[in-house]
């Protein structure tokens, strides 16, 4: 197997966070949407479409991270970053499924929100993005990567 150059895998994670970057971008306004009715405990204002515009929003978005997640599984990474690597993936993998808990707290039935499912979700993928980001500057400070 043919060595790993650091730039080329800071090229791919750097394509990996734009592709996030890109994924919350187009995500936040239906979670803000949604996080401003349910502050004001107006869900009940939401219409029906809108409420079913969010619940689709978020069901691509997890999709989306989802694919992220596997791409940066497949990307290559020099020996000595294999454990950082391996840390951000598993961080990032809990963070999609932390999206996805927040996706299942919406019933699209009914109308309603699981408000705890909906809150530990946000508190989780606070807590893994952190982790995330952590992780990601562990490795931009790495041997081969500075400068």
């Amino acid at each position: 197997m043919k060595p790993v150059k650091p730039q080329q895998f800071a090229l791919g994670l750097q394509d990996f966070l734009k592709t996030i970057d890109r994924i919350n971008t187009k995500v936040s306004p239906s979670y803000s949407k949604l996080k401003e009715f349910l502050d004001g405990d107006r869900l009940a204002d939401l219409s029906d479409s809108e409420f079913k515009n969010v619940a689709a929003e978020f069901m691509d978005a997890n999709d989306q991270y989802q694919r992220a997640v596997d791409d940066l599984k497949g990307l290559s990474a020099p020996v000595h970053l294999l454990g950082l690597k391996t840390n951000l993936v598993s961080y990032f993998q809990d963070y999609v499924d932390a999206t996805k808990n927040m996706t299942n707290s919406l019933n699209l039935d009914k109308k309603s929100v699981d408000l705890v499912k909906f809150s530990q979700s946000e508190k989780d993928q606070d807590d893994l993005m952190h982790k995330v980001n952590r992780n990601v500057n562990r490795i931009l400070m790495s041997k081969g990567l500075q400068g």
